[in-house]
């Protein structure tokens, strides 16, 4: 489980490593009004540098997660829920099973326990028998 688990994360963050490059690649070269539409990138305003260059306003990839990246992670996280569920099933099952392993030695216990007592109810009743026969004569 521990493996499965640490290559979904690894295939998860490689993901979000090409994600984030191709996200960049698809806001590069908008226009204000496109890159301010678009969910996964912003517009970064003209400015001037402080050696005196001037950069002129762009579109760049926003510094919140893609679209594409909030899947992956969604899927990460589905992924780590099953995980977790079939971790807690596998843990009731055994708890189930131990469960009824005990109850089969209760039940045996209980069984043994009756049969002490039916046996010694039988001999009280064979001296309480032997003693009345031998009050009668």
């Amino acid at each position: 489980m521990k493996g499965i688990l640490k290559s979904l994360i690894s295939v998860v963050i490689g993901l979000g490593l090409t994600l984030s490059s191709a996200n960049a690649a698809e806001c590069k070269g908008k226009s204000e009004s496109s890159c301010s539409a678009s969910s996964s990138c912003s517009w970064v305003k003209g400015y001037e540098r402080k050696d005196g260059i001037s950069v002129a306003g762009h579109c760049r990839a926003a510094k919140g997660k893609s679209a594409l990246e909030k899947k992956a992670a969604s899927k990460k996280d589905m992924a780590k829920s099953n995980l977790s569920d079939k971790s807690k099933s596998l843990e009731a099952k055994k708890k189930s099973n131990k469960d009824a392993a005990k109850s089969k030695a209760k039940m045996k216990k209980d069984e043994a326990q009756a049969k002490k007592d039916a046996a010694k109810l039988k001999a009280k009743a064979k001296k309480d028998a032997a003693k009345a026969k031998k009050d009668n004569k």
